[in-house]
């Protein structure tokens, strides 16, 4: 301190000019005498210059303190970085004096005197505690109110955290990075005055390019498959059918940049102009490849499709008989080159070639300034979701898109799917109008964005590829008037009226693609529609057309109802005086624009034919259409039957092991079978002839075994024959609507999902395989609109949603490594190192920005049983036993392995029996699990067996433990399918061997063969509740004890794995029906008997075809095909959603029919369906649809109490009949269904009457062949 005071007087004597060191670095200065005496204290004012050296903000303290002590409100600390809080701090209230600890997260601080550059480790947030703060607050899965982030800053700086900014300082914060990345959003006003906001399409895809999270997956050029695709690039509309100005317009060969429709020459001196560029393998790759290779494999080099040009004396000749393809490793001279030679390129073009010289030089070859273009195509998704939580809906309409130019496995991430704009208010087709003009706007001028894969600036071009969705949407989209108009199909012309949907001509055409629609086509129906509407009586007219035609174009529709108003306020005007007044109006609700301006902005967009690029939807269309219709008419079986309680007990019996963890609750889905969503469907679809094999006739079986097969081949990833795929699905599909016309003719008539299925094989060879313009991703991130949605103060939740999206958005790019142009630096910049490296070092914070990261299972790794607590309280280890004990030595002493053999096992080595292990695909596996292996007596041949042991050793480190032997029973295939199911069948073969975990592939999921093994014990097991055992029982299925098993060729996981490991023989499905024409004919006929006959009127349940189901109305939520609006809305991401509202449907009163209250008898369940040769007119569906005579005063309901209560003397009849327990029943029969009647009540249910139910509601038969004559 000495030393300190003495200097500072001498600096105080001192010149000013002679400042040799400030006072922050005397101060910060470590004296070693530590003795003072107060008598040498010169006289000098310190604190006087103490004041003056703050005066000149001069940073003596290593402590945070106010920049200056004069003023204590409204100034900004240090600590916000320069953003500081809007509230009056009062002095002494906030002010911290003394030493704070560094935060070790903010080693560097930034003062407001700091300058924030590209350099600084938390660029461009002023310091890391910002930037967490602000990625906490901007998770798209983790949303904050105003009040919510407040509580949290103040929680943090309660518990002593360094550095929290206040909340003013995060927004201004925002605000500052939004300004210097680039605001997107944008303010939009419709043509009828509607506001609302969108984030600009140009700036997304510059995102895309600028992050190498998701530039290094992109592909800038269509591929060819090779006969195969997995991707939409693969396919034809990319690779063949998109025009060349949509196309990628340029390569880059040795340096030059060659444009599309320009010509160049090529290293033979020959000519030629490129119409469009794609990578493929090289030939010689292809001739030595023995096998097809997959779409994704192998290298590949860039082609160009074109024409050969000959230079004639007349001028450049271009051959129009045929298109050529040449490597674009033999270019050499660019367009540029050719042009500046006068003597070569003044010869021009012929006559017949002008066309091509006009389209020279490419308009981008000025726009680009030399930087590479490339094209991005969009997926488009729109839909309609609410914007609460709660159950009241609050419409909105959303568009999201994703970037075509990414594989599969990339744009299924949260993180790569983009919002565009929502409204409350717009309607669909103003939201798409404005979609459309961002597009269009970014098209035309081209984006300047950073590719950083090839470091360097290029020129962006996107254009929209497909259009998603749900039917109804996708309908308005296509100017369609809905799936219940008399022509329903939005792709083709198929359909009419009833009658002649009900005509042996109508009735076949449903089975076919019909003529398809052409956006030129629609807009001459329109515009005809429009001048029908300016007559007098246009109503009327303009519905005739629209029923006439199927068209109905929303755009429009608002302009003919202000019309329709403005009309009804002057009557009694003359026809001539209202279609002058009409047209006057009509002409003032234009505005000035075109007619062709002002209809659907789709049907005329370049490079688009709207009618073919919405493809049909599978979720929609197949699990909550198709799936859905036959789970309804399934159930509505079973009920009558009383044979719900057996379908429980066997689905919960079922074996989920290489299912892939699928939603199979059986109490849930028998109890709430009204209200299922696309998740219950897709796994049910992958079992339910496993559990219905005896439950339902034949024919409601053979369609069970046609939609698991279909969903299967819908759900592939990959297809390495395209042709062969094609082939199978067609006729699998064609299959599967027989069969529906055998149960149940008049749905294919008034649902028209079922024709939708016959336009997916055209689609997937436009867009590649179905999952790919399946929705599920984006009804999933519907759940991320709603958080964004719930927390806006619902003034402006256009503006507010796009907002904050804008925001996430800007975190996601920075936060991963994106680039931007900073203009103050006037270069290309990426957040500072620290920012960088704390994503990739926190998972957690990674998964809250949409990037799930999956954990890596190491392969082999085993699960060991964890130590026990004895009846005395102690732990106990895991037991472990010698060599000698365990069923690998038996298999060795037998089959004298060769790996034991070699690793001279001693029999007194102990191991641990682990309960489950990594497989080599990461599976897990379970003893008793089946498993696909490779065995060294049998190399590159997959064999099915079933893990019996899992063995670590002893020695094994705790938390690192490897299965070393497994042992594995093998099975072997039957020669022939199951008669029923119609899968392979599987027996025990008598071989044991002992493997090594990487010989274990994967898990596949067999069945039990409980059809031929006559399965019909129970047995009782505890429920599992709140993850603890309960007193509660349960029935399961005891399986007899055979060793007959079929193979699940249903199943989703492993499929292509379980596909190749089927004998040839087994591998070809014969169909179900061979006389498809009799049998299409058969159902025509029988549709017009029963209208004939009046029926129609007696059928029950929703639609012309009197659809029953288990809630006693259509299956989930009712689709509304008047207005095209309500249907379809079964969102997969909403799942807690809908079993809220399938509960409210059921109001508890739902059949359970559970197993632990069902009796009947074994044989029931057996000869309840009997398998006869006779005949019956009626279908199965159609019997089931038809409603049982009311007796006056009586009231029959599909769902009810448990109970209901007789109008003689109040007594109650049970409406579901019991199982005996098993301390009820003798010990001989203890585990039996039995069919005693009930003690209670008095009143039974025996087998007879069961059977002879069943025989009068389904039939004696399943072999219809609609003899109209039988009684």
């Amino acid at each position: 301190m000495e030393q300190i005071l003495t200097a500072l007087h001498d600096l105080a004597d001192s010149p000013q000019d002679n400042i040799q060191a400030t006072l922050g670095e005397l101060w910060n200065g470590r004296p070693s005498d530590r003795v003072f005496e107060f008598s040498q204290l010169p006289a000098t004012d310190y604190y006087a210059e103490l004041l003056g050296s703050l005066e000149r903000r001069e940073d003596i303290f290593h402590t945070s303190l106010p920049t200056s002590l004069s003023t204590g409100a409204g100034e900004e600390s240090a600590a916000d970085g320069g953003y500081g809080d809007d509230e009056t701090n009062e002095p002494g209230e906030h002010d911290e004096f003394g030493i704070e600890i560094p935060d070790p997260i903010n080693s560097e601080r930034y003062t407001n005197n700091t300058p924030l550059t590209p350099e600084s480790p938390s660029y461009p947030w002023p310091s890391m505690a910002m930037f967490l703060t602000d990625l906490l607050f901007s998770s798209p899965r983790l949303r904050f109110s105003e009040q919510q982030k407040a509580a949290v800053l103040t929680w943090g700086k309660e518990l002593g955290a360094c550095d929290v900014p206040s909340l003013g300082a995060v927004k201004r914060c925002q605000e500052h990075i939004r300004d210097l990345v680039g605001n997107p959003t944008e303010k939009v006003e419709s043509r009828s005055g509607t506001i609302f906001y969108i984030n600009d399409v140009g700036k997304a895809i510059a995102k895309d390019y600028a992050n190498p999270l998701t530039r290094s997956s992109m592909e800038d050029y269509p591929i060819d498959g090779d006969g195969g695709m997995s991707q939409v690039f693969h396919a034809e509309k990319m690779l063949l059918e998109m025009p060349a100005e949509h196309m990628a317009p340029t390569v880059r060969v040795d340096g030059e940049i060659y444009f599309v429709n320009e010509l160049l020459q090529l290293a033979s001196d020959d000519y030629f102009i490129p119409e469009r560029f794609f990578a493929a393998r090289p030939s010689e790759s292809r001739a030595e490849s023995s096998s097809r290779p997959s779409p994704t494999s192998a290298a590949r080099e860039l082609y160009a499709l074109g024409r050969l040009v000959a230079r004639s004396n007349a001028g450049f000749l271009v051959s129009v008989e045929e298109r050529v393809i040449a490597p674009i490793s033999t270019f050499r001279r660019t367009f540029e080159e050719i042009r500046l030679n006068a003597d070569e390129f003044s010869c021009g073009f012929t006559e017949c070639s002008k066309s091509y010289g006009e389209q020279m030089p490419h308009p981008f070859r000025a726009k680009s300034g030399g930087r590479m273009v490339y094209s991005v195509p969009l997926i488009i998704f729109m839909d309609d979701v609410s914007g609460n939580i709660s159950k009241q809906w609050n419409k909105h309409h959303v568009i999201y898109m994703s970037n075509a130019n990414m594989p599969r496995e990339m744009i299924e991430k949260e993180f790569c799917v983009r919002f565009v704009s929502s409204s409350p208010n717009a309607t669909p087709m103003e939201l798409m109008t404005a979609m459309k003009t961002s597009v269009m706007k970014a098209a035309d001028a081209g984006v300047v964005a950073w590719d950083c894969r090839n470091n360097e600036e290029v020129m962006l071009c996107p254009y929209g590829l497909f259009w998603a969705g749900d039917n109804p949407m996708q309908a308005e989209e296509c100017s369609h008037a809905g799936l219940g108009c008399n022509y329903f199909c939005r792709t083709c012309k198929v359909g009419g009226t009833k009658e002649y949907k009900a005509s042996n001509d109508g009735f076949q055409k449903i089975f076919v693609a019909g003529e398809p629609r052409t956006p030129a086509e629609t807009i001459q129906q329109i515009c005809e529609q429009i001048k029908l509407s300016l007559l007098s009586g246009g109503t009327t007219k303009v519905k005739d057309a629209t029923a006439a035609t199927g068209i109905r174009d929303a755009t429009t529709d608002s302009i003919k109802l202000r019309q329709k108003q403005s009309t009804g306020s002057e009557p009694g005007l003359s026809a001539e005086e209202i279609r002058v007044h009409l047209e006057k109006e009509f002409t003032n609700l234009l505005s000035g624009e075109t007619l062709e301006n002002s209809l659907n902005p789709l049907l005329g967009m370049p490079g688009v034919d709207i009618h073919q690029d919405t493809p049909t939807e599978i979720l929609h269309t197949l699990l909550l259409g198709v799936v859905k219709y036959f789970w309804g008419q399934t159930v509505w079986l079973l009920a009558k039957s009383k044979l719900m309680g057996i379908f429980q007990t066997r689905l919960a019996s079922i074996s989920t092991a290489g299912l892939n963890d699928p939603t199979l609750g059986a109490e849930y889905i028998c109890q709430y079978k009204g209200g299922l969503i696309g998740k219950h469907f897709k796994s049910l679809a992958q079992v339910m002839p496993y559990v219905v094999y005896d439950l339902v006739p034949q024919t409601v079986l053979d369609g069970w075994t046609a939609i698991g097969a279909l969903v299967v081949l819908l759900w592939h990833t990959e297809i390495k024959n395209t042709e062969a795929y094609l082939a199978e699905l067609s006729r699998l599909i064609e299959d599967f609507l027989n069969i529906t016309a055998l149960c149940s003719p008049s749905i294919l008539i008034s649902k028209p999902k079922f024709h939708f299925l016959v336009h997916l094989p055209a689609y997937i060879r436009r867009f590649g395989p179905a999952v790919l313009f399946s929705t599920e991703r984006y009804e999933s991130f519907n759940h991320i609109f709603r958080l964004s949605s719930i927390y806006s103060n619902r003034q402006a939740p256009s503006r507010d949603t796009c907002n904050a999206f804008a925001a996430q958005d800007i975190m996601k790019h920075l936060a991963t490594g994106g680039y931007w142009f900073d203009n103050s630096q006037r270069k290309w910049v990426h957040a500072g190192h620290e920012i960088l490296a704390y994503v990739s070092a926190h998972p957690s914070q990674a998964r809250l920005l949409g990037l799930k990261t999956e954990r890596f299972k190491e392969p082999g790794r085993a699960k060991i049983p964890p130590p026990v607590r004895n009846e005395n309280g102690k732990i106990s280890p895991t037991p472990s036993i010698p060599w000698s004990e365990t069923l690998c030595s038996k298999i060795q002493s037998h089959t004298q392995c060769q790996q034991t053999q070699e690793q001279g096992i001693d029999n007194s080595t102990r191991y641990y029996k682990a309960t489950a292990f990594i497989a080599h695909q990461g599976d897990k596996v379970c003893n008793d699990n089946f498993v696909l292996f490779t065995d060294k007596s049998t190399v590159d041949t997959l064999l099915i067996g079933q893990v019996n042991e899992i063995l670590v050793p002893l020695t094994s480190d705790v938390g690192h433990s490897a299965a070393t032997h497994i042992a594995v029973h093998q099975v072997e295939f039957l020669p022939s399918l199951h008669p029923q199911l119609r899968v392979p069948c599987l027996k025990s073969a008598n071989k044991q061997i002992i493997l090594a975990a990487k010989d274990i592939i994967c898990t596949v999921n067999v069945q039990h063969d409980c059809s031929t093994c006559g399965c019909k014990d129970v047995l009782r097991a505890q429920v599992r509740q709140e993850n603890a055992e309960t007193r509660k029982t349960h029935c399961l299925i005891q399986h007899a004890t055979t060793y007959l098993y079929t193979l699940n060729t249903f199943s989703l996981h492993n499929h292509r794995l379980i596909a190749s490991i089927i004998p040839a023989p087994l591998r070809l499905r014969a169909p179900a029906v061979l006389d498809s024409q009799a049998v299409r004919e058969n159902a025509a006929t029988l549709i017009r008997q029963k209208k004939s006959q009046g029926k129609a009127s007696a059928t029950s349940g929703c639609g012309e075809d009197g659809l029953r189901t288990a809630s006693g109305n259509d299956c989930g939520r009712v689709e509304s095909h008047d207005t095209g609006q309500l249907g379809d809305k079964d969102p997969v991401g909403d799942a807690a959603a809908q079993d809220g509202e399938a509960a409210r449907n059921s109001g508890g009163n739902t059949e359970q029919n559970s197993a632990a209250n069902t009796t009947l008898s074994d044989d029931s369940v057996t000869n309840t369906v009997p398998h006869t040769n006779a005949t019956h007119s009626m279908p199965v569906f159609e019997h089931a649809q038809k409603k049982p005579a009311k007796r006056k005063g009586s009231t029959i309901k599909d769902q009810g109490p448990t109970t209901r209560k007789r109008k003689k003397k109040g007594a109650e009849v049970p409406r579901q009949t019991q199982v005996a327990s098993s301390s009820a029943v003798p010990s001989s029969q203890s585990s039996a269904l039995t069919a005693t009647p009930s003690a209670s009540t008095g009143t039974s249910t025996s087998k007879f009457q069961v059977q002879r139910y069943v025989h009068s509601a389904i039939g004696s038969s399943f072999q219809f062949d609609f003899d109209l004559n039988a009684t």
